[in-house]
C-alpha cells in the first residue's frame, strides 16, 4: 500500500510542479486528465483544475482501492502565491505539505515551459527542445514538441496553442498522459484550499508513525 501511494504521489507532484512552471494562461480551464504508462502498470485517471496561480489535480488509483489508512482517492493543490504544493487524502481528512518553488528538486527535474512559443527547454540543463509540427488533439489545434536529453532520451509534448499548456506529453519510458473534455472558464475558489476539518500529516511519518 505504501509503495503504492508513495508512486502515484511521485506521478501527482512532479505533473502539478512541471505545469507551475508555466507563466501565463489566456483563462482558466478544467479537464479530464488519464495517465498510462506504457506496460499498463500505472493507470490512473481524475480531473484538472487550473486557475493561476492555483491548479488541482484530483486522482483515484484504482488499485489502490484497498483496506488502510488513506484509501484511494487523492487531491494534489499547487498555490503559486504561497509556493506550496498540498496532498489531500480525503478518505483519511488529511493533508501533507511540500515545497513548490523553482528550488525544489522535483521541480528541477522537469521541463522549463515558461516560454511555450519558443524554446519549452530554455533554462533546463543537458536538454534541447524543436518544434516538430503541429496536430490536433482531441479537436485542439497543438504545436507537438521534442525534447531531448544527453542521453538521447527523447520526450513529446502537444502544447495546445489556445491554452500554451502541454495538453498531451510522453515520456521516454512511455507514461502518456493526456487531457480531454476540456472548459474554458473561471473555477471555484475553494477547490484550491485545503478543507476544514483536514488533519496536517508530516511527510516523515510516513514510515510507520502515526499523523497527528
Amino acid at each position: 500500500m505504501k509503495q503504492r501511494l508513495s508512486a502515484t504521489l511521485a506521478i501527482c507532484v512532479l505533473f502539478l510542479l512541471s505545469s507551475f512552471a508555466l507563466a501565463q494562461m489566456p483563462q482558466p480551464f478544467s479537464a479530464d486528465m488519464s495517465t498510462t504508462s506504457a506496460n499498463g502498470n500505472a493507470n490512473m485517471k481524475g480531473k484538472f483544475f487550473m486557475s493561476l496561480p492555483k491548479m488541482r489535480v484530483d486522482m483515484a488509483d484504482t488499485a489502490q482501492r484497498q483496506a488502510g489508512p488513506f484509501g484511494g482517492k487523492m487531491s494534489m493543490i499547487v498555490d503559486g502565491d504561497s509556493k506550496i504544493a498540498y496532498m489531500l487524502m480525503p478518505d483519511a481528512q488529511m493533508y501533507m505539505e511540500f515545497p513548490a518553488d523553482a528550488k525544489s528538486p522535483m521541480m528541477q527535474r522537469m521541463p522549463n515551459l515558461k516560454d511555450l512559443n519558443s524554446d519549452p527547454c530554455a533554462g533546463r540543463q543537458d536538454v534541447t527542445c524543436k518544434k516538430v509540427g503541429t496536430e490536433t488533439v482531441n479537436g485542439r489545434s497543438c504545436d507537438k514538441w521534442e525534447s531531448t536529453d544527453k542521453a538521447g532520451k527523447k520526450e513529446t509534448f502537444w502544447i495546445d496553442q489556445k491554452l500554451h499548456f502541454p495538453i498531451k506529453s510522453q515520456t521516454a519510458g512511455g507514461m502518456t498522459t493526456e487531457f480531454t473534455n476540456i472548459k474554458e472558464g473561471a473555477q471555484d475558489p475553494a477547490l484550491f484550499k485545503v478543507p476544514a476539518g483536514y488533519r496536517k500529516f508530516d511527510a516523515a511519518a510516513m514510515g510507520g508513525q502515526r499523523p497527528h
